[in-house]
């Protein structure tokens, strides 16, 4: 199973981010990825708790994901980087293809286009960015993936025509750096993500339990199936919360606050997030590849110190890194 890491770019700065990523990078992560917010989140913030209203967001920095990832992505040599995920009602269908082809071009092949169908109804009203149902939301996510791997594919001119999204004669170049083009990764839950999923996508990302992990993928393989697709076709990808300093207390916070979110016993959470002993976590990152896991995310703030990055790359990295 691969080890990434996702940094927000929340109540930060961009020298601290550079210092986590170039040490990923140089440590053996196998990617790193933003998130795609305008505003900072609340610890209750999460597409599972809506709805959210108007004005209840945290004042602070937040940096523009894109941006950010353009940088980090140039400052580093291996690490694939994308956004984890981008809401596909922030920005032109047309505009994040181009977005995301120029990052590959940046990072020699190494951009993953990560996108969802947006949850943040706060944020939405906070810019005037229009949120439509979630049945609207969705067929936006599947016209934008279809198109951008038409655009990525086809012979110039492309035509598509589609609820949202439409081309006429339109040209795209240059193409993505690699043959294969840039994996798409989509972000979320629920049934017709997961059929959109199964027709579009590389990489699918979700918040699962370990135990959660054989229905999940049982479903997709069915979906993929149906598609006409194997289930290798498919990388599967979980978002893991960490606290990597063993600070029992730091331990102790970030268990109790995802226990406020998830419900559950504390045993539960400590049994899905990383927190404690170098072979603690382990533990829990094994659980995740037996459950047929491909690539674990890391979510740690910025503020982590990087000492605590390279302890866990080699204390943990080595039971994965084969």
């Amino acid at each position: 199973m691969e080890i990434a890491i996702q940094t927000p770019l929340e109540h930060t700065d961009y020298s601290r981010l550079l210092d986590i990523w170039q040490a990923a990078d140089e440590l053996g992560f196998a990617a790193g990825f933003t998130f795609d917010h305008f505003v900072p989140l609340r610890p209750s913030d999460q597409p599972d708790t809506r709805p959210h209203r108007p004005g209840e967001v945290p004042e602070g920095p937040q940096l523009e994901g894109w941006v950010t990832l353009a940088a980090l992505g140039a400052a580093t040599r291996r690490l694939d980087v994308g956004t984890l995920v981008s809401g596909v009602t922030y920005r032109h269908p047309i505009l994040l293809a181009k977005m995301a082809v120029t990052l590959d071009h940046v990072t020699d092949g190494r951009a993953v286009l990560g996108l969802g169908a947006a949850w943040h109804d706060s944020e939405h009203v906070m810019y005037g960015f229009e949120f439509p149902g979630v049945g609207d939301r969705m067929t936006m996510l599947d016209e934008t993936l279809e198109a951008f791997g038409l655009l990525c594919t086809a012979d110039n001119p492309v035509d598509y025509h589609g609820r949202f999204v439409s081309l006429t004669g339109a040209c795209f170049d240059p193409k993505p750096v690699r043959a294969v083009g840039v994996p798409v990764l989509v972000g979320g839950s629920g049934q017709r993500l997961r059929r959109i999923t199964a027709r579009r996508a590389d990489w699918y990302n979700g918040f699962w339990a370990p135990w959660e992990w054989a229905e999940i993928n049982a479903g997709f393989d069915t979906l993929l199936k149906h598609a006409g697709r194997r289930p290798d076709d498919l990388k599967r990808t979980v978002l893991v919360f960490a606290e990597l300093s063993g600070d029992v207390e730091a331990c102790e916070v970030l268990v109790k606050r995802f226990q406020s979110l998830w419900g559950g016993t504390a045993d539960q959470v400590r049994a899905r997030v990383l927190a404690g002993s170098p072979g603690e976590m382990i533990d829990v990152l094994e659980s995740y590849a037996a459950a047929g896991v491909d690539m674990a995310i890391l979510h740690i703030h910025p503020e982590q110190d990087t000492a605590e990055l390279r302890a866990f790359a080699e204390q943990v990295l080595p039971a994965f890194n084969s």
